[in-house]
């Protein structure tokens, strides 16, 4: 037995009232006839109080119904029963339904649920069943047990979900789940035999422990699927651009339509060819100020809904200031920062350009970020300006030019530099740039930098606290990153003109400006896009607190249960949503595009991974415990024996009432 809400069971003190009820008489009921009370002196009123317990039954009767309404109100249940199976030819037979996304093509989850039961049909009547569900992680769906109606009702209300499966995960997961096990195993996995989801290595397939591996390909020959694999937006052009993949031994015309902030905006056909990509481009969408949720949608749909829509989050800011500080405003490094800048879709500048000794009388706190042309021009006053700028957060972009050449150190960060290094542009004599980290944001992508020329820079001695994220081929820095407070400062050791190398010429100009000045503003700390399976916080969106509310607009509960303001697992597709302090982020999740690729391993692999078990296990002799924990509510069982306690208390206090009554009489 256990009891649900034990607190009810205080009820139980409301027995007091039919004792106190049964024990006090206020009066005697007994009346005696007489003639004549006129000559009789009156006396004193006298109150019998009764000491012992009268009308027995209907007591008990009022008794019971106090106790069974208590009782049912504490939420009485019976506990499942301990079993105990000692039998020569036992086996814990472990299912594990694979649930990825994948399974929900065609109706390759009710294959999946039919094969289960044809499993669970051949067993003897001592073997042990579980089931388990496998996806990102391992999910007990029913604990290990002799009855077979809870681990088939565990089967039929499972479905499969949004995530994708990594066989080499599972079988790792299965040595813990199995560790210990007091019965030999046999280990049945129900899956699609997906390609995709095979690990690098073919032995991380190996059961860890001692089993009976018993593998069971539901997929059959000739299913296809059609995916939307991508939806990317250009900076540069303003265009999107949707991808699609066939998985079929087939040509077919599919149509795309795009749809802004919930309204439809365009619509094409294209045509995908067998296990072939293609691509859609979307010119000239009009996007909003602000964030914009756009959905690309293939339709007719086929088998596989999940992978016929893709999600992206574009947020289109509103126009910032940012200050560029330069001693001519005609010369080409200011010429080609503007344009480049100008040129960007995906970042909206309102670029100020002012003179070096316009930079005390400006209030630096309004601009997002500063732009030094040429360090040389600037003088004492102007690196303080600028250094309290950066230590409360701001961040400075300084480039190297003629004017810096005279320097010894430079402002604002004190770095040293060293002498004038240049290369005579008529010998052909120039460097070209060595190592990138394109792990940073400023240069992810960026490898094309590396076909830019450079003819002159100034070498400078980096500081212990420096970040060098680009050189030159013969090692010098290039591109370093200097913290000062809470800030940062960028130190270009070129120029931003063609004068000392051809960097402005290139094709590549723009996008590295694009990722410095998002990454100068802070833009690259927001992450529009999350992984499914992943976590989400209101921190990683530039929020100390705030509300995550999932795609069907239910808040997303915390990892510690806090709520949504710590971490939550992405586990549905679709746009998420980040409230906080009056602004909204939005975040973009998709389906692994692995999970679209529904081609099943080959025969030789899927032979050789059911070989990989130990083989039939052999008789072990050995008992195992199983306790079922389900455990049985009694409230009808208590209602019903309280309405007949009722109905009958009801008539026994009605013939006692007649009784008494004709007592009085």
């Amino acid at each position: 037995m256990t009891l649900l809400a034990p607190a009810f069971l205080f009820g139980l003190l409301a027995i007091g009232v039919p004792i106190w009820l049964h024990r006090l008489s206020s009066e005697n009921p007994n009346r005696q006839p007489f003639s004549s009370v006129m000559f009789l002196e009156p006396g004193e009123p006298r109150r019998v109080l009764a000491k012992k317990l009268k009308y027995l039954l209907l007591f008990s009767l009022r008794v019971g119904v106090l106790s069974l309404l208590a009782l049912g109100f504490a939420g009485l249940a019976l506990e499942g029963s301990l079993q105990n199976i000692v039998a020569e030819t036992a086996r814990l037979n472990v299912i594990v339904m694979d649930r990825s996304a994948s399974m929900s093509l065609g109706n390759r989850w009710e294959r999946a649920q039919a094969t289960a039961d044809t499993i669970i049909n051949d067993l003897d009547n001592s073997d042990v069943v579980q089931v388990v569900a496998a996806d990102r992680i391992i999910e007990i769906l029913a604990e290990p047990s002799l009855e077979r109606a809870p681990i088939r009702q565990a089967i039929n209300i499972a479905e499969p979900g949004p995530f994708r499966i990594d066989y080499g995960q599972l079988m790792s997961s299965m040595e813990s789940l199995l560790r210990g096990a007091e019965l030999p195993v046999v280990l049945h996995i129900i899956t699609d035999a997906q390609q995709s989801a095979l690990p690098t290595r073919f032995a991380d397939l190996a059961p860890r422990t001692s089993l009976e591996l018993v593998v069971h390909n539901i997929s059959v020959a000739g299913e296809e699927n059609w995916a939307l694999d991508g939806l990317v937006w250009s900076a540069l052009s303003g265009e999107l651009t949707a991808s699609l993949r066939g998985y079929s031994e087939q040509d077919v015309e599919r149509t795309v339509t795009l749809r802004l902030n919930g309204t439809e905006v365009a619509t094409q056909n294209v045509s995908v060819g067998a296990g072939q990509t293609a691509q859609v481009n979307f010119i000239g969408v009009d996007l909003s100020t602000g964030i914009n949720q756009v959905v690309a949608e293939l339709s007719p749909n086929d088998e596989l809904t999940l992978d016929d829509e893709r999600y992206l989050v574009v947020k289109q800011p509103i126009p910032r200031p940012i200050l560029l500080v330069s001693s001519n405003n005609r010369d080409s490094s200011s010429l080609f920062l503007t344009s480049a800048l100008q040129t960007l879709a995906a970042q909206v500048y309102e670029i100020q350009q002012i003179s070096p000794v316009e930079l005390t009388s400006q209030s630096l706190e309004n601009y997002v970020f500063i732009v030094i042309a040429d360090a040389g021009v600037l003088v004492e006053n102007d690196s303080v300006v600028l250094s309290d700028y950066v230590e409360s957060g701001g961040a400075v972009f300084m480039a190297l030019s003629q004017r810096s050449a005279g320097l010894n150190s430079l402002p604002i960060t004190g770095h040293s530099l060293g002498s004038f290094s240049q290369f005579r542009v008529e010998d052909g004599g120039f460097l070209s740039v060595g190592n990138v980290d394109s792990s940073h944001s400023v240069l992810r992508q960026l490898e094309e930098l590396r076909s830019a020329r450079f003819y002159r820079h100034i070498p400078v001695e980096t500081q212990s606290s420096d970040t060098v994220l680009m050189r030159l081929e013969d090692g010098s820095p290039l591109l370093i990153e200097h913290p000062i407070g809470e800030g940062r400062a960028l130190i270009f050791t070129s120029s931003l003109d063609r004068e000392w190398n051809d960097l402005p010429l290139q094709p590549v100009f723009v996008p590295f400006m694009a990722q410095l000045s998002s990454y100068m503003a802070g833009d690259d700390r927001i992450s529009t896009v999350a992984r499914l399976g992943g976590t989400l916080s209101s921190r990683s969106m530039g929020f100390s607190g705030g509300q995550i509310f999932r795609p069907d607009g239910e808040t997303a509960l915390g990892l510690a249960g806090a709520g949504a303001g710590g971490e939550v697992i992405v586990d549905q597709i679709g746009f998420y949503e980040v409230l906080a302090s009056g602004q909204t982020e939005s975040v973009a999740v998709n389906i692994d595009a692995q999970e679209s690729d529904v081609t099943s391993m080959p025969d030789n692999g899927f032979i050789r991974w059911s070989e990989l078990g130990s083989g039939p296990v052999q008789d072990a002799g050995g008992s195992m415990e199983i306790v079922d924990d389900a455990s049985t509510d009694l409230w009808p069982l208590i209602l019903f024996l309280l309405l007949a306690l009722v109905i009958v208390e009801s008539w026994v206090g009605n013939w006692h009432l007649s009784v008494r009554r004709g007592i009085a009489a």
